[in-house]
């Protein structure tokens, strides 16, 4: 995989349903959209998004939630930052979804004090992802989802994501399910908010990203996941989250910005 611009270096942490991406913003993040909802706060500065064919940046001194499906670009250019992305149908999710409704990207009045303190002392991946599950539910309050996930399509999601590196079918995971192959495709898409086939890629590449930037090498994380080669795996990343899976490097210490050469 050829190395390409550094967007950040800092570190990718994966849970079930979520990821965190944490450390020193370099560039800019290009324009893309993803089935995740997004969390993005500065950990002593306004994060900035672009959206809508916009020309001019957006700051949030507070930080943003955006919203899934949401074209978007991304920068907060030498600031330590956290951004937090995790599926719409799980209980949080959609709580938060219904707590911040109205525009595609909404500004929050929140910080990342915890976060980045479990990040400046090393913090285990548990341990960081815990924290960041604790900021976003002060965000969502107490409150539960006044329409939750309905159960059938759960069950397809932690069956989709335990036979990611299986062929899938619509009609295997529908069987799961207890549905017709047309009444799942339907509900799939309602309480989802995206179709079968691109939710499963969806999948396949956060399952890719885990495996290569723990270690294992592109190549090897393409072919586990489904996808024909690297190259197809780069391009759904860019397509997905804005940037190639080599621009961005993973280091444990980032502390501020004079650490880059």
């Amino acid at each position: 995989m050829p190395l390409m611009k550094v967007s950040g270096i800092g570190r990718v942490v994966f849970w079930g349903g979520g990821n965190l991406w944490i450390g020193l913003a370099v560039d800019a993040i290009d324009p893309h959209a993803h089935h995740a909802i997004q969390v993005a706060v500065g950990f002593s500065g306004p994060v900035e998004f672009r959206s809508g064919g916009k020309t001019e940046w957006t700051a949030y001194p507070g930080g943003a939630l955006v919203r899934p499906g949401t074209p978007h670009a991304f920068r907060a250019p030498g600031q330590r930052v956290a951004n937090i992305l995790f599926e719409p149908e799980t209980a949080l999710g959609r709580a938060l979804l219904e707590r911040f409704a109205g525009d595609a990207i909404v500004p929050l009045h929140t910080h990342a004090r915890d976060l980045a303190a479990a990040f400046d002392h090393g913090a285990d991946d548990d341990d960081l992802g815990d924290t960041a599950m604790a900021l976003l539910a002060r965000l969502a309050g107490t409150e539960r989802p006044q329409r939750p996930t309905d159960p059938r399509i759960l069950k397809a999601i932690d069956w989709i994501a335990r036979h990611v590196d299986e062929p899938l079918s619509l009609g295997d995971v529908a069987a799961v399910a207890g549905l017709s192959d047309g009444r799942f495709r339907h509900l799939f898409v309602a309480e989802t908010g995206i179709a079968f086939r691109p939710y499963v890629l969806w999948t396949r590449l956060n399952r890719a990203l885990e495996m290569g930037f723990g270690g294992t090498s592109w190549t090897e994380a393409a072919y586990a996941t489904g996808f024909a080669d690297s190259a197809h795996l780069t391009r759904t990343c860019r397509r997905m989250y804005g940037l190639f899976p080599s621009s961005l490097r993973i280091d444990r210490t980032v502390q501020d910005s004079r650490q880059i050469a």
